[in-house]
């Protein structure tokens, strides 16, 4: 498809085969590091992604929902773990195509273990894990051999941190974890994953983990690791400029009203991108100046300008991976947040640097 609009996200595909590689060496020790490629690879969409992470020395893979796992085992044929809990028609799915079912709770135990071929991982719960599932060794225990006892195949554990910048609160989630599972044979199993990207650089390898999950310190979100490398832009470029008189208003029921005389550039984004409206009020760079943005429609967002911006200049609307750290404070959202809302229309140009 030829693409006409200067609007694309692009990605760095060697920045992240890089920051695999740095990662897998800073921590070593792991016979699985899965590549968490959830949500379209939190956004970043396409394959090329996947493969870069594979090259890095990532060789399992982690989604979250049944289509997504389909997609994938389309492309690889190695361990594809799916986060979200699914019913029996679902299991039964994940079954024919060797895809690692999530059972959080006994109930959800009791279903899986009636499907023949189908491989199960327990989603522990430390305390606050999304999916609720048992805090006490008696329910883990019972949950354990209600899969131990079935005709699945019981293939790991693993363990979701909600707060590592707490370490209190991880401490508790790993003490946690280390009660339920007190007097099972975790080696007997082929996986225990207890790190994810926020955990791996702040708590060391449990001696019982073989296994570690990489997801956004992939791509260098929410990371402060300078060895990392910065993955992802989000640019366009100015279609006009005009001037904006006080007391004039621009876009749709007066979105922004000039206090005085000012310059407005057009930018062709808007939130049928998914560029959503919450994006007004904060910065952009044009020619390496932050500028705000003052309004958004379905397709154009305007930017407050001064005269030294001009129609064809390049503007970053996600400039890297630092500016989405400042992105999602000002949406009160996730990091990842800003670059998983926008959708198909964004085209995506992957760059193999």
């Amino acid at each position: 498809m030829e693409h006409y609009r200067s609007t694309k996200a692009v990605i760095h595909l060697g920045a992240i085969r890089r920051n695999t590689e740095k990662l897998i060496a800073a921590y070593p020790g792991y016979k699985y590091y899965t590549a968490v490629v959830k949500a379209d690879c939190y956004g970043y969409r396409g394959f090329e992604v996947v493969d870069a992470m594979l090259e890095g020395g990532c060789n399992t893979l982690a989604a979250s929902l049944l289509e997504e796992g389909l997609a994938l085992r389309e492309h690889y044929r190695l361990p594809i773990l799916l986060f979200t809990p699914a019913g029996e028609e679902d299991l039964q799915v994940m079954a024919q195509h060797d895809l690692i079912a999530t059972v959080a709770t006994q109930e959800q135990a009791e279903i899986a273990a009636k499907i023949s071929g189908l491989k199960v991982m327990i989603r522990a719960n430390g305390g606050s894990d999304i999916f609720g599932g048992p805090t006490c060794k008696e329910e883990f225990h019972a949950l354990w051999n209600t899969l131990k006892n079935g005709v699945c195949e019981l293939f790991g554990v693993y363990l979701h941190s909600y707060n590592a910048e707490d370490e209190a609160d991880t401490l508790a989630e790993y003490a946690t974890f280390e009660a339920m599972t007190e007097g099972l044979d975790l080696e007997s199993l082929p996986m225990i994953s207890i790190s994810n990207s926020l955990t791996l650089p702040r708590h060391g390898k449990k001696p019982y983990a073989n296994g570690c999950r990489l997801g956004n310190i992939i791509y260098r979100i929410e990371s402060e690791d300078e060895q990392l490398e910065h993955t992802f832009r989000l640019t366009t470029q100015v279609l006009n400029t005009f001037t904006l008189k006080a007391g004039k208003s621009v876009a749709y029921s007066h979105a922004y009203t000039a206090k005085e005389d000012c310059r407005i550039a057009t930018v062709p984004i808007g939130f049928g991108d998914g560029f959503a409206k919450m994006n007004i009020g904060r910065d952009v760079f044009i020619g390496g100046k932050r500028f705000p943005i003052v309004a958004i429609t379905m397709d154009i967002s305007h930017i407050l300008v001064d005269d030294s911006v001009k129609a064809g200049d390049e503007v970053l609307l996600i400039k890297d991976n630092h500016h989405l750290d400042e992105i999602a404070a000002h949406i009160h959202g996730a990091t990842e947040e800003a670059i998983c809302a926008l959708n198909k229309r964004v085209r995506r140009e992957y760059i193999q640097d």
